[in-house]
């Protein structure tokens, strides 16, 4: 019976009929595409929340199904992904379908139950698309891992800004429904389109492989990559972090428009300024943790991330709430993108990138489901205001834990490139 080949043996000149730039510039560049319409859908929450009459327990469980439905696609996609890293290509397209499709759904769904149902289909297209993407940048780019992680990240930061814009803009002249389903053509287009690019990247199938063994060890190297190596530490830095993001991406556009009123269009800008100065941050954090290491930048972000969401209720309606939206904007998303890469400093060289990148996607994922639904009991029983304040002390407990982190868990993959 023939033998898997080693994982990294894709990375070799043999394997590589899919060309680096090719890949990662398809890769990084399909993330803006998705984002677009993931950001973008938290400014219509708002017009969901109106036309449907929902409470704001509701509203935290439009985001809420979002992150449960991801989550569990994640944790099982990404580990089948690299028992299956041939049909990468595949997959990959299949995500983009299956985002189409979700939100065409999401579109013309009569009642509040079938959008819930339809929003947990297109999430997971979304979560399915980040392990076998980010495993294929962290396989090839093993010295500069941080860096191409973060701009992977950095090109949803760029969906995630125009998004918002373009969404609160179109209001203006289209209700919510059109918008959601208009996208669908582009998004079937470029599954085709990514196929075609990205179809030779996972390289040969190996014939004759034992899946069952290469099943049990998967499993093995993933349990001891969890032993004495501050993995654990790394996962709940993470999903703390992921808790605190959660909790304040669908309350900051409600918060906008519910009590300050703002017009669609302004609440729009706010969230596109959430993701505008991320696009530039997240690499420059990326690359400088290849240098210096994860931890002291995971520290300094975490940090930062526990003063501005208290500022921004002290700014009101008035400029300090859109200066500390931008502020706040600078780190959001980057700690997920170094304890990624982090995860798979610890795990290099094991054929686990998908894995790893989909068990914390998913660990965020039920985490952020949890503390979306906790965000919307604190606005119900309490108010507005005490979510931000509760967003300020997930951070500050993640702040915490970053603390209790390896200081250099940087492992480079001898094989670099």
């Amino acid at each position: 019976m023939a033998e898997a080949i080693d994982p990294r043996a894709i990375t070799g000149p043999e394997y590589q009929r899919t060309k680096d730039p090719v890949m990662a510039s398809t890769l990084i560049g399909a993330h803006t595409l998705e984002h677009m319409y993931g950001r973008a859908f938290l400014v219509l929450i708002p017009q969901i929340y109106i036309t449907l009459g929902l409470a704001p327990i509701q509203a935290g469980f439009l985001d809420a199904v979002r992150q449960l439905s991801g989550g569990a696609t994640s944790m099982t996609g990404g580990f089948f992904v690299d028992m299956f890293q041939h049909r990468r290509a595949h997959i990959l397209a299949f995500s983009m379908s299956l985002i189409a499709i979700g939100y065409f759904l999401v579109s013309i769904a009569p009642t509040f139950g079938l959008i819930l149902a339809a929003l947990a289909l297109a999430s997971a297209g979304t979560a399915l698309w980040h392990p076998p993407a980010l495993g294929l940048l962290a396989q090839r780019f093993p010295k500069r891992r941080g860096l191409f992680i973060s701009l992977h990240r950095s090109a949803g930061n760029v969906g995630d800004w125009l998004g918002p814009l373009i969404v609160g803009g179109l209001l203006a002249i289209v209700g919510w429904r059109w918008i959601v389903g208009g996208g669908t053509p582009v998004l079937l287009l470029f599954a085709v389109v990514i196929f075609f690019l990205l179809r030779n990247v996972g390289g040969p199938k190996i014939e004759g492989v034992d899946y069952g063994a290469k099943f049990r060890t998967q499993i093995r190297d993933m349990r001891e990559s969890f032993k004495g190596t501050g993995m654990w530490w790394i996962f709940t830095v993470s999903a703390v972090r992921g808790m605190g993001d959660r909790s304040l991406l669908w309350v900051i556009p409600l918060y906008l428009s519910d009590q300050l009123e703002l017009s669609p269009f302004w609440v729009g800008f706010h969230v596109a300024l959430l993701a505008a100065p991320g696009i530039f941050a997240g690499p420059l954090f990326g690359a400088l943790s290849d240098r210096i290491g994860r931890k002291p930048i995971i520290m300094l972000i975490m940090a930062s991330a526990v003063i501005f969401p208290t500022t921004m209720v002290l700014g009101g309606d008035g400029p300090g709430m859109t200066v500390s939206v931008l502020l706040f904007g600078l780190f959001l998303f980057s700690v997920n993108s170094l304890t990624q890469a982090a995860a798979i400093d610890v795990a290099a060289g094991k054929g686990l990138e998908g894995t790893f990148i989909g068990l914390m996607w998913g660990s965020n994922a039920f985490f952020g489901a949890m503390a979306s639904i906790i965000a919307g009991v604190v606005v119900e029983y309490i108010g507005w205001h005490a979510a931000f304040y509760f967003a300020s002390g997930l951070f500050f407990l993640g702040f915490l834990s970053s603390l209790a982190l390896p200081g250099d868990f940087i492992r480079r993959d001898p094989q670099s490139a």
